[in-house]
């Protein structure tokens, strides 16, 4: 498979706060990626430093050239008096047709009235305009800030679904499991202002992590024997 996207030794810290340190990787076309970390410890950042609306303090996030990034953010907001309408138009690089397809996909969703203004829609309905909106525009590579937030079975499935049969490069920040079980291939861990990447599902990141986390604790026992005899000698 092509090189998508590489990240080179990405370090972004909020305050005096580091929240990850040297991140490297790479993303190659086709891939459905998983982040998962503890809160607060720089998954959404994460995801803004690829897709180009937050900088690092250092390192590179490197495109390939022609790709197209879109993102789904962790909390949907929209201009305040537009409609619906208007939100669906599409935005630069966008196919053909995308404002229609994005009516369409919405009109599936039961959202239906078109000419109310966006101000007035639940938190639920945001979520569907944002969501129908990006993946009408068909960008290259999916970011995906806890897509599941605010929507409802039925559009959980459909989502779900969607993306097992999509061929776009994928990377996704999400608190359903099964959800992630079912859709990413590969999980990338954030953890010790580090990132550690597995390959499988989530059974199989939580086995590699425990026999990280193991050899990590046997390490330190060595060196705390060997300073403890340092320390008698």
């Amino acid at each position: 498979m092509a090189l998508s996207l590489q990240i080179e030794n990405l370090t972004k810290s909020v305050g005096d706060r580091m929240l990850f340190a040297d991140v490297t990787f790479g993303v190659e076309e086709g891939d459905k990626i998983g982040i998962i970390a503890k809160n607060g410890t720089g998954k959404t950042t994460l995801l803004r430093c690829i897709a180009g609306l937050e900088s690092p303090d250092s390192g590179r996030v490197i495109l390939r050239s022609g790709l197209r990034i879109g993102m789904l953010e962790q909390v949907t907001r929209f201009p305040e008096g537009l409609t619906v309408r208007q939100i669906a138009q599409p935005d630069a690089g966008a196919p053909d047709g995308a404002a229609d397809t994005t009516l369409r996909l919405l009109s599936q969703m039961g959202v239906r009235d078109f000419d109310a203004p966006v101000d007035f829609l639940s938190g639920g309905q945001k979520k569907r305009l944002a969501l129908c909106k990006l993946v009408a525009s068909e960008p290259d590579i999916l970011i995906l800030d806890e897509p599941t937030n605010h929507l409802d079975i039925s559009t959980i499935e459909w989502l779900e679904q969607r993306l097992q049969r999509s061929r776009t490069t994928l990377l996704m920040v999400t608190h359903d499991r099964y959800f992630l079980d079912r859709v990413c291939r590969s999980i990338l861990e954030l953890d010790m202002q580090q990132a550690f990447m597995h390959k499988g599902n989530y059974d199989n990141y939580l086995r590699r992590r425990a026999e990280r986390l193991n050899a990590l604790t046997q390490e330190q026992a060595k060196l705390r024997n060997t300073l403890r005899r340092e320390q008698d000698w």
